[in-house]
């Protein structure tokens, strides 16, 4: 399988290719203001299914071990408070991901990785 993913210039519109293992090819055209509530539903519904499962194991190569995995560098990150929750907020442009953190966790793993010294 593989895919391609084009921005308009302007950044009104992006579009998602997908070509699956017997060849068919898919593409997906979307507006960018729709792509805030596509992403926040798509990782909300993962991390529903997958909280009640075993944490996954990924082979060399996929998942996050994939070489397009990398780390994403938004435009610009700022906390919200909502419902009395920090969130952390990352802009990429169009796209807006509002991630619920707690802050004592994200101290500890930055503690560990050596990152919050």
């Amino acid at each position: 399988m593989a895919w391609r993913v084009d921005v308009a210039a302007d950044g009104n519109l992006f579009s998602l290719g997908v070509r699956n293992d017997a060849g068919r090819e898919y593409e997906v055209l979307l507006g960018t203001v729709d792509s805030t509530p596509i992403l926040s539903d798509l990782l909300s519904e993962m991390a529903r299914v997958h909280r009640s499962l075993p944490p996954r194991t990924f082979a060399e190569g996929a998942g996050p071990r994939h070489p397009k995995s990398l780390p994403l560098q938004p435009l610009s990150t700022h906390i919200q408070q909502h419902d009395g929750v920090p969130v952390l907020v990352l802009d990429f442009g169009g796209t807006v991901l509002k991630v619920r953190i707690d802050p004592d966790e994200l101290q500890r793993s930055l503690a560990a990785s050596g990152a919050g010294a």
